[in-house]
């Protein structure tokens, strides 16, 4: 019985541990704003600015002024109807503007995508947490209904030891009573009625 309730209470279950190892590799995809580039802290910046209602208003003002003064007579024209080198102008910010653009769209599609991954190793984190949860409480199960089996056989036990003592306890008791009434047999008084000339006479005989 003393085993058994060793092997019990020994009988602890070990789980692996992921949690360090997910923690390293979450902190080593993990990039701030201070791990940017030049290059690409300047293209999120213009970026910024152009896909702004600002930089469209002031782009519109400049393109009305424009045109406006090369139009009006009597003011001095620096380009004249077609408007040559104002597509010029356009032509060249156009073909600055859209690389940079796409520099900070393929900077953002990175950082989505590793964020993305952050998001895959935080969920898989949590599914092996909760894995190992169910696991962890499996083994308590277990141990609960071992614990209880172990239980319910130490008062078995206990149960037939006390009918063992209530037994003999019996048997000593109907031992005395026999040695009582052997002890009282061995000292009773018979009474034999003797008869002399028609008369009858007790005669008091104790067995020895």
């Amino acid at each position: 019985m003393k085993a058994q309730t060793n092997k019990t209470v020994k009988s602890v279950v070990e789980l692996p541990q992921s949690q360090e190892d997910t923690s390293t590799e979450l902190q080593k995809s993990q990039k701030t704003d201070s791990d940017l580039t030049m290059g690409q802290r300047l293209a999120d910046a213009m970026a910024a600015k152009v896909g702004s209602w600002a930089f469209l208003t002031a782009q519109t003002s400049i393109l009305a002024a424009w045109v406006t003064f090369n139009s009006i007579p009597g003011l001095p024209h620096w380009d004249q109807q077609p408007f040559i080198l104002l597509n010029l102008v356009f032509s060249f910010a156009s073909a600055y503007t859209a690389p940079i653009v796409l520099m900070s769209q393929n900077r953002q599609s990175e950082e989505d995508r590793r964020n993305s991954h952050i998001d895959h190793e935080v969920n898989r984190t949590a599914s092996q947490n909760i894995e190992l949860l169910h696991q962890k409480l499996d083994a308590h199960e277990q141990q609960r209904l071992e614990l209880m089996q172990l239980l319910k056989e130490q008062q078995q036990h206990l149960s037939e030891l006390k009918a063992k003592a209530v037994f003999a306890q019996q048997q000593q008791t109907e031992s005395k009573v026999s040695a009582e009434a052997t002890k009282n047999q061995n000292n009773l008084v018979y009474l034999q009625p003797v008869v002399d000339r028609g008369s009858v006479s007790v005669k008091v005989v104790r067995k020895v």
